[in-house]
């Protein structure tokens, strides 16, 4: 709490100190930085566009953690006021444009810009330079899942379709720290998955090499947080030529993003044994040649619509529109 006040007592000092400011671009999370920046706004006579990245409060009430009535009501009126007194609000997809635009006073003031990935950094490599020993080399199927191994993230899934797969030659990558690693390697050891691979945090710039490596990425959405929140990596996987395998529900932003690419095998609906037999099924079947086909349609997408050079021309097209 004390790190997280600091922050923003030093973020408003910074935008304080900075001069001749005429737009303020403030992302979320948190809610409270798009305060602090229609303060700083106020003070500089500059224009505020606040980027809604997750919907707070609600991600937080999905979640489970936040269940105080009072604090809920304070947060929603902060949001409110947020929107409201912003020179335009950005966010990333049309579900969270549907979700949100009920809480605008002036509607027009909600755009729809999607984030971008850097295709620089992010894009097809036909080498890797990973170490062995972590990274096995043979021809199995290779899964990876890089990130935050949390409550996002639904974990049944995987752990089932793992246990049914065991004596294929597949292998899953685990790669990440989060509240829910444990359960993770626990249930690893306790049904003898020696087809699992539980590896730390990787750096940055190893990412390419990595997403390389793997010839498919999954992402299994929870039910809790599959409507608030969409995984930036989506962009960077598909920048790297590399499909999905993504079980999330029917309306969500992931499934909202991907359904009409070509680039991912989705799963939607189901309960647990139909979205595993699904899985089992799609990982025995689909070919190494029919993957490589699905990436190239994803990296196509990102290179016509989400590179940073598209995305930062809109942002620019609308901090003119603001100014002028």
């Amino acid at each position: 709490m004390i790190g997280f006040i600091y922050w923003h007592i030093i973020s408003t000092f910074l935008g304080l100190a900075q001069k001749n400011i005429s737009a303020i671009l403030s992302p979320s999370p948190p809610l409270t930085i798009g305060a602090v920046n229609l303060l700083i706004a106020k003070l500089k006579r500059a224009k505020v566009i606040y980027n809604v990245q997750e919907i707070y409060p609600d991600f937080l009430i999905e979640q489970g953690g936040l269940k105080s009535g009072f604090v809920i009501k304070i947060l929603k009126m902060l949001e409110k006021f947020v929107y409201n007194q912003s020179d335009a609000v950005t966010t990333i997809d049309d579900i969270f444009y549907k979700a949100i635009i009920g809480r605008f006073n002036n509607k027009s003031k909600l755009h729809i810009i999607p984030n971008f990935v850097d295709t620089k950094l992010y894009k097809p490599l036909e080498k890797t330079n990973l170490d062995s020993k972590l990274f096995l080399k043979n021809d199995h199927l290779k899964l990876m899942y890089a990130g935050n191994i949390g409550h996002a993230q639904d974990w049944q899934p995987f752990l089932q379709a793992a246990i049914q797969l065991r004596n294929d030659p597949i292998d899953f990558y685990v790669i990440g720290e989060g509240v829910m690693k444990r359960y993770v390697e626990e249930n690893v050891l306790k049904y003898k998955l020696s087809n699992v691979h539980i590896l730390p945090y990787q750096p940055r710039e190893k990412m390419p090499q990595l997403l390389a490596f793997a010839d498919l990425q999954f992402i299994f959405m929870s039910k809790e947080m599959e409507e608030h929140g969409f995984p930036s990596k989506v962009y960077t996987i598909m920048a790297c030529a590399k499909p999905l395998l993504v079980c999330s529900g029917f309306n969500t932003p992931i499934v909202n993003f991907l359904k009409d690419h070509n680039c991912s095998k989705i799963i939607a609906g189901g309960d647990i044994e139909e979205i595993t037999n699904e899985i089992v099924g799609f990982l025995r079947s689909i070919s190494k040649i029919e993957l490589n086909e699905m990436g190239q349609k994803g990296l196509n997408v990102i290179t016509k619509h989400y590179s940073k050079e598209v995305v930062v021309m809109k942002y620019i097209s609308l901090v003119t529109k603001l100014i002028d």
